[in-house]
């Protein structure tokens, strides 16, 4: 199906252009009344004109209507070209109503006033530009929202996964132990074997859901902080997997604010994860930066690295999700995200915010 480009409207149908004309023309006959001998059409006017100056200078200062408002609706062109239909209009009789030197530097530096005012109401209102920043203030608000929401969910799952799942779980560990043991009577060999590994898949799904519960949310992030929290990411990491994840800090550490600690330790975990599962490293380094005014968070490995993308969500279409999430924590924090990679020169993750 073939799509016909809609052309764009002509300014001759704009009600505004023709609203500016009428503006415009009525304030030319009325500035030029006399040289065009229609003066006794604006009696009103004769009082006024008694004093050339003052005549001359209210309605120059009138002819900043229509400026100002071709200036909103038609931006920097309808300025400009306001402004010059300003002085074609009424330079020859300033010009030839002008007493010396003095007045045409007043009227000069009035023409260059109305120029300047014409260019930054064009540059700087923006309804548009607004209604955009607007949205994009509303979708930052949402991100937050929906991630604070995501947290509290995390929190509310790991209790329950620790409380009741496990609980459960280690109930029917007991049970299955006491009928292998021979306390619910004696059992066949047959029987007995099945019952020992049933125990040891029960083991087994006890230790998964209790990494799943502190994955989710470590307590630890709660008790005693970030730092802390990292630390003991790394070493269950380095004990889980053949690889050696370090933990490096630079300046004074302190706490942070919660919710800026939540969204470090993220990106931090999820740039921990993507080291395990692709990177093939053997070596991890999290540095953790506590500078005057601003942290920052680094993680590096000497994995086979790969070719960083254009945008992150490059990834995101490609189902790769891990760096989209870090990059959403870090704006979450007013942080920068930055990723550099080369195939087999590692990767190193970098996010910096003000707490």
């Amino acid at each position: 199906m073939n799509i016909v480009p809609q052309k764009k409207k002509s300014v001759v149908y704009n009600p505004h252009f023709w609203t500016i004309v009428c503006i415009m023309a009525m304030l030319i006959l009325l500035y030029n009344a006399t040289y065009f001998g229609i003066a006794s059409w604006f009696p009103w006017l004769e009082g006024l004109g008694a004093d050339q100056e003052l005549y001359v200078f209210v309605l120059s200062f009138l002819f900043l209507i229509p400026l100002v408002y071709a200036s909103a609706v038609f931006r920097l062109r309808g300025a400009l070209i306001t402004w010059s239909i300003f002085l074609a209009a009424t330079l020859p009789h300033i010009v030839q109503q002008s007493a010396g030197l003095e007045s045409s530097l007043r009227v000069g530096l009035f023409a260059l006033v109305a120029l300047l005012l014409g260019i930054f109401v064009a540059l700087e209102y923006s309804p548009a530009a607004k209604a955009s920043k607007q949205a994009a203030v509303t979708r930052g608000l949402s991100l937050a929202k929906l991630l604070k929401v995501q947290e509290s969910d995390r929190r509310h799952l790991s209790r329950e996964l620790h409380d009741n799942t496990i609980q459960s779980l280690l109930v029917i560990a007991n049970r299955a132990h006491a009928l292998e043991t021979g306390d619910y009577g004696e059992l066949s060999p047959g029987a007995k074997k099945q019952a020992e590994q049933i125990m040891v898949m029960l083991l087994q799904a006890i230790d998964d859901v209790r990494r799943l519960s502190r994955d989710l949310r470590p307590s630890v992030l709660d008790n005693v902080g970030l730092l802390p929290s990292l630390r003991w990411s790394a070493e269950r990491l380095s004990h889980e997997n053949e690889i050696k994840v370090e933990v490096v800090v630079k300046g004074k550490e302190h706490r942070l604010p919660p919710d800026f600690e939540i969204a470090i330790f993220r990106i931090a975990q999820e740039a921990l994860n993507n080291v395990i599962k692709h990177s093939k490293a053997t070596v991890a380094t999290m540095t953790l930066d506590f500078m005057t005014s601003d942290f920052k968070l680094t993680v590096r490995d000497n994995g086979h690295g790969f070719h960083v993308p254009q945008t992150v969500g490059d990834f995101a279409i490609e189902g790769k999700l891990g760096l989209e999430r870090m990059q959403q924590h870090a704006a979450l924090i007013n942080g920068t995200f930055n990723i550099r990679s080369e195939p087999s020169k590692g990767t190193e993750v970098t996010v910096q915010a003000r707490p």
